[in-house]
């Protein structure tokens, strides 16, 4: 009980200061807005003042997790020539305070931290190639909050922007643990994700695409799909989006989500 007023109380906290930070803004029209925004948040190239999102997920069976995150990316050695990469090294951190309802309990408090660096080693006008990796810390309150498990999970995304109206990429990470819990589970998995962002023309929306498999090498390599929809506004650099995705198949991981995101580039 007392870690859960604790979350609610970080939670709440969390989103008066973003209420604080946008409020402080000024306000911008919506007629012309920046054609970078629209996707941003999902472009591994782009970096990411800040984000707050909320993602509700229908797990199999009974259960559910509602899993509060803020994001913020910074970048290191921006100004490095090749091979480093015009943009030097973009790196990124998520912190994410869970609730989870498993087996008639529920639980909340802090999960896994999870952190990356990516770089982009090469670069034109329309092909960018990233590369890095990604590290989860086992850093969850509770047991049924986390994996208990430290993942490094190694990840190549190349991009194909389309000038003045999205992008399309395919995102290829490879999640395996190293060190963690002796009396948790080993993890071994791989995420393919192919995803297109799409501005509509003079709007200030934009629309996405996407699919997702994840294969579980430690289960006979058994793999669950999902797909989803998002719709998202932009307003100068802001923006805000709505997301459904649907699982799909025998080893699915979720049955539906709903995500929402409040977000700034830098």
């Amino acid at each position: 009980m007392l870690i859960a007023k604790a979350f609610v109380r970080a939670v709440i906290l969390i989103l008066s200061l973003c209420a604080i930070v946008v409020g402080q803004e000024e306000p911008v029209p919506t007629a012309s807005p920046s054609p970078s925004v629209a996707g941003a948040d999902s472009n591994p190239a782009t970096i990411v003042a800040w984000s707050l999102r909320e993602e509700y997920s229908n797990l199999p069976g009974q259960d559910w997790t509602n899993v509060f995150l803020f994001r913020s990316d910074r970048v290191l050695l921006r100004e490095r020539p090749k091979p480093i990469g015009r943009y030097g090294v973009i790196t990124r951190l998520d912190l994410p305070f869970v609730i989870t309802h498993r087996a008639d309990r529920t639980r909340a408090g802090l999960g896994d931290i999870y952190a990356q660096a990516f770089l982009i080693p090469y670069r034109n006008q329309k092909f960018l190639f990233v590369a890095g990796s990604g590290i989860s810390i086992p850093t969850a309150t509770n047991r049924q909050l986390g994996t208990g498990k430290l993942t490094i999970a190694p990840a190549v995304v190349p991009v194909w922007l389309i000038p003045k109206r999205g992008l399309f990429f395919v995102k290829m990470q490879d999640f395996f643990s190293v060190a963690g819990a002796g009396s948790r589970p080993d993890l071994h998995y791989m995420q393919i994700t192919p995803l297109l962002v799409w501005r509509l023309k003079n709007k200030p929306y934009w629309i996405q695409l996407d699919a997702e498999s994840q294969t579980n090498w430690n289960n006979d390599g058994h793999t669950g799909y999902k797909a989803g929809f998002l719709l998202g506004r932009m307003q100068k650099k802001r923006a805000v989006w709505i997301k459904v995705e649907v699982g799909i198949g025998q080893y699915r991981v979720q049955t539906l989500a709903i995500k929402t995101s409040i977000f700034k580039v830098r």
